[in-house]
């Protein structure tokens, strides 16, 4: 079996309400194995045989459309993958504290061609970013922005697709 890790994107962000707890039994009746979660924010680590990633996605989003009645883009990554995205980092040595955070986004796709420029145009002295395949890492020092969280909410508008962001932390716990 495969492990995995769904991100779900924007749960519990106002009416978007999704208990932990009922999640793990709703993709437990769904045929997901070992399936747990981590913090309220839509992190569920699980198994299967399938290897078929786009489908896994689709199963759990039409299992989210028909329990709560709305969408729910989910990225989903192998736990190997998540490995090197964390041995991978742009920022090694950088210890997250009150002034300085690193977040990692999540990319459903290929964020095509002008994904580059993209990124260079959300650059400034407080937000660092670097690209990696289908993941952007951020590097915030957040001493020198009022707002540290705006290029990420930028970044998903800016490519066109969907994305997720977690914390540094959040990532390091979800490898299981």
């Amino acid at each position: 079996m495969t492990r995995y890790v769904a991100f779900l994107r924007a749960v519990n962000v106002g009416k978007r309400i999704v208990k932990m707890e009922h999640l793990r039994q709703l993709m437990d009746t769904a045929g997901f194995n070992n399936v747990s979660t981590y913090i309220q924010s839509g992190n569920i680590m699980f198994a299967s045989r399938s290897n078929n990633v786009t489908a896994l996605s689709e199963k759990i989003e039409k299992l989210l459309l028909t329990t709560y009645g709305f969408e729910v883009p989910t990225i989903i990554r192998q736990v190997s993958e998540l490995e090197n995205v964390v041995k991978n980092t742009p920022f090694p040595g950088v210890v997250p504290d009150k002034t300085t955070q690193v977040y990692i986004t999540f990319l459903s796709g290929d964020a095509g061609p002008h994904a580059p420029q993209v990124i260079a145009s959300l650059q400034s002295a407080a937000e660092t970013l670097h690209m990696n395949n289908r993941e952007v890492y951020t590097l915030i020092r957040k001493n020198l922005e009022l707002k540290p969280l705006d290029v990420i909410a930028r970044l998903e508008k800016k490519l066109g697709i969907p994305c997720t962001t977690r914390n540094w932390a959040t990532v390091n716990k979800v490898i299981w």
